[in-house]
């Protein structure tokens, strides 16, 4: 924490990093082939996700009760056909071949911009009742914007390994276009964000529509974003430790979320090795100065850059996963200005 200058901000990691190395990530990275060790690896899968999940809710005051909306928006689940299976009965989203996603549409709109957000959590956290918790924010901007926020309810790893989560963003994307009518969604204004994998996942999302013709987008929004599978940058290795996410632990959350090490280096895991940045949508890029995956945002945006395409850089003094109290509401202007740039007109 040397780098950490802001007492304030030492304070706050202090406090912070313990929690962040404490995550209990699973330690067997594939499913065992025997039937009966294969489902007891589901079962232990399930159970630390939970135990993480209840210490998220305690962190953010959490209830099991649907967080309260403001007046003038709707809340509507979809859901969304998905291919492929982790091959567990216990499994909803494979068993009945269909992810969920929130809708949060002002009332009575019609032809309205979109924003897709996909969400953090080491591709491994953070889905189900969790995400329902930004339901209050994602209306907000709704409301304030005038656009359908679309909070996508991806698989997630170690079950599902890449290229299923990535495939079911790209599934989201593709499918809010398509059913654009009866979601009151202009399938021309469609942009995406995420933070940290959700970043990562926004990143190779935007590379896959345009290599395969997707559907356009206007906008991506990239947070404190994983890209780079190698995790040899310079900010690794100043803040390898200390800085609630250790070195180690992105290199354990790759070895979760790919299945074969030749996947190291493709695009649509690991966005900075694409071959070319070239007509990609406009981003917005944000990165924390001392967060280890500071230069996976920084090398993005550079090289976006000199492809051509519109950035929009910015830092913030924070980690991965906290920083100094006004740190949230400039975030949330910045995007909402970002949105409104691009995804509005």
């Amino acid at each position: 924490m040397e780098l950490i200058t802001d007492p304030r901000l030492r304070e706050i990691v202090s406090y912070i990093a313990p929690m962040m190395e404490a995550d209990p990530y699973p330690d067997v990275k594939i499913a065992p082939d025997d039937p009966t060790e294969r489902e007891a690896w589901f079962n232990d899968i399930a159970r630390r996700r939970e135990q993480q999940h209840a210490v998220v809710r305690q962190m953010i005051g959490s209830s099991s009760a649907a967080p309260e909306l403001p007046s003038g928006v709707e809340e509507i689940e979809v859901r969304i056909p998905v291919e492929g299976s982790c091959g567990s009965s216990g499994c909803e989203a494979c068993s009945r071949g269909a992810i969920s996603a929130y809708v949060y549409r002002p009332i009575g709109a019609t032809g309205a911009p979109a924003y897709l957000t996909l969400h953090g959590g080491g591709w491994w956290l953070m889905g189900g009742d969790i995400l329902r918790n930004s339901g209050p924010s994602h209306a907000t901007m709704a409301l304030d914007l005038g656009i359908v926020v679309v909070d996508v309810d991806y698989r997630l790893t170690p079950e599902h390994k890449f290229p299923l989560p990535v495939e079911d963003c790209y599934t989201a994307l593709a499918w809010v276009a398509e059913h654009g009518n009866e979601l009151g969604v202009d399938p021309a204004r469609i942009a995406m964000g995420g933070a940290s994998a959700g970043g990562n996942l926004t990143a190779a999302v935007a590379l896959m529509t345009r290599d395969r013709g997707g559907p356009a987008l206007r906008g991506q929004a990239v947070q404190i974003p994983c890209l780079d599978s190698s995790c040899n940058t310079v900010s690794h290795r100043l803040c390898a430790t200390g800085y609630g996410t250790a070195l180690d632990r992105w290199q354990k959350m790759w070895a979760t979320y790919l299945r074969d090490p030749m996947d190291m280096y493709n695009p649509y895991a690991s966005p900075v090795h694409a071959a070319s940045f070239a007509d990609l949508p406009p981003a917005l890029i944000t990165v924390g100065d001392y967060d280890s995956l500071r230069d996976d945002g920084l090398i993005y945006a550079e090289r976006l850059s000199e492809a051509g395409v519109s950035v929009t850089v910015r830092r913030f003094p924070q980690i991965h996963g906290g920083g100094l109290p006004e740190n949230g509401p400039q975030l949330e202007k910045l995007t909402r200005d970002f949105l409104r740039a691009n995804l509005l007109n």
